[in-house]
């Protein structure tokens, strides 16, 4: 209860628009640790401002994660789209520890792209969440 309060919270403050009460509650039932928590916060804000029914790149990209490859149901289900997008995250993260958003961006490891693309929903997670790390 507690982590969903605080997920909540730090999300509503970027905007009360999208699915911000879904995407927050299907976060905190996650088996996402508390950092991963928080990129998933930042990552659904900068790529749909917590729209769950986003679509992007030419119909590509889905959810309010705008994964690639997705089912079409992650535009009405968000745990299923809050799970796939930690999975992308985790996958990310293990081949470019430095900018753990490089491969979700679709970025090569090292690149600008990828560091600044990290750098920003890091800067972006660390401001919502503040003490709450």
């Amino acid at each position: 209860a507690m982590r969903l309060a605080i997920l909540l919270a730090a999300m509503m403050r970027l905007g009360t628009g999208g699915d911000v009460r879904a995407l927050a509650e299907a976060i905190a039932a996650s088996d996402a640790t508390w950092e991963e928590a928080t990129w998933l916060a930042a990552i659904a804000y900068r790529e749909s401002s917590y729209r769950l029914r986003a679509v992007g790149d030419h119909g590509r990209s889905l959810c309010a994660y705008q994964l690639q490859g997705a089912p079409r149901e992650v535009l009405t289900d968000a745990a299923l789209c809050t799970r796939l997008a930690l999975h992308a995250f985790r996958a990310s993260a293990r081949l470019c520890p430095s900018s753990p958003l490089a491969a979700y961006a679709g970025a090569p490891c090292g690149s600008v792209v990828a560091g600044r693309i990290s750098r920003d929903r890091d800067a972006l997670r660390r401001r919502m969440f503040g003490g709450a790390q």
